[in-house]
C-alpha cells in the first residue's frame, strides 16, 4: 500500500498508532510519502529518527498528494485535512471508512478514548513569572466549553446552523457522559499516555515523556486562585 503523510499533525500520529493497534498494520508495512497537499515543494520541518525497515520519501517536486491520489500513484493520504479531491468529489476518491461515525463511536466503547488533538502552550518565561497563570488559563477554557456545551443543547435558538444539533449533543452523552469534550491532565490520562507512546514508537520523540515533563505542576492540582 502506498500513501502519504503529514509526519507533524497529532491527527496522523493517532491515525497510524490506530491503524496498528486496531488493525495489525504496521508502519513497515505501507510505502509512505510526504509533500504538499495542494502545494508542491512544502517539507517536513520536524527531522525524524525512524527504523532503517520503513520507507519514508518525499514525492517529487512539482507534484502534489492530492493530484497523486486522484491519479492512482497512491492509494491513501492520511491527513488533517480534506483533499480538495474529496471536497469536489472526485469519483474514484472517498473516505477509507464511510461509516466513520459508527467505527469511532466502537473505538471509543473499546478504549475509553476520545483522541485528543491539541494543547494550549504558555510561554515558559511567564510561566515563571506567573506560577499560577497555567492553572488559571486552564479553568478559563473549562468554563468557555461549558457555556459552549450549554449552548449547544439549546433547542429554541440553535447556535450551529445544522437541523438536529441537540440530537447529536444528547447522542454523545449517552456514550460518554455529560463531560463528552475532556478537559485537563488527569481527565486525559489515558489520552496521553498513549500519544506519547506512539510519538516515541514512530519516531517522533527520542523517548517516551510522561505527562509531569509535559505539563507545568500547576495543572495537575488545580487550586483557588
Amino acid at each position: 500500500m502506498w500513501a502519504s503523510l503529514s509526519i507533524s499533525r497529532l491527527r496522523n500520529v493517532w491515525m497510524r498508532g490506530i491503524f496498528k493497534e486496531e488493525y495489525g498494520v504496521e508502519p513497515q508495512d505501507i510505502h509512505w510519502r510526504t509533500g504538499g497537499q495542494e502545494e508542491p515543494g512544502r517539507d517536513e520541518r520536524t527531522p525524524l529518527k525512524l527504523g532503517k525497515n520503513i520507507d519514508l520519501q518525499p514525492i517529487a517536486a512539482g507534484k502534489t498528494l492530492n493530484k497523486m491520489l486522484v491519479d492512482g500513484e497512491l492509494d491513501a493520504v492520511f491527513s488533517a485535512r480534506e483533499l480538495s479531491c474529496f471536497v469536489n468529489r472526485a469519483p474514484n476518491v472517498g473516505l477509507m471508512f464511510p461509516n466513520y461515525r459508527k467505527v469511532e463511536m466502537e473505538y471509543y466503547k473499546r478504549s475509553g478514548m476520545f483522541p485528543i488533538m491539541h494543547l494550549i502552550g504558555i510561554r515558559e518565561s511567564l510561566a515563571e513569572q506567573y506560577p499560577w497563570l497555567p492553572a488559571t488559563v486552564y479553568k478559563a477554557f473549562c468554563q468557555a466549553k461549558k457555556i459552549a456545551i450549554n449552548e449547544m443543547k439549546e433547542m429554541a435558538a440553535t447556535k450551529i446552523t445544522l437541523p438536529w444539533p441537540e440530537a447529536s449533543v444528547q447522542d454523545a452523552i449517552q456514550l460518554m457522559g455529560e463531560d463528552f469534550w475532556l478537559y485537563g491532565v488527569a481527565e486525559n490520562a489515558r489520552d496521553i499516555e498513549t500519544l506519547a507512546r506512539y510519538s516515541f514508537e514512530q519516531g517522533l520523540a527520542t523517548r517516551q515523556l510522561s505527562a509531569e515533563e509535559i505539563f507545568h505542576p500547576s495543572v495537575f492540582e488545580i487550586s483557588k486562585v
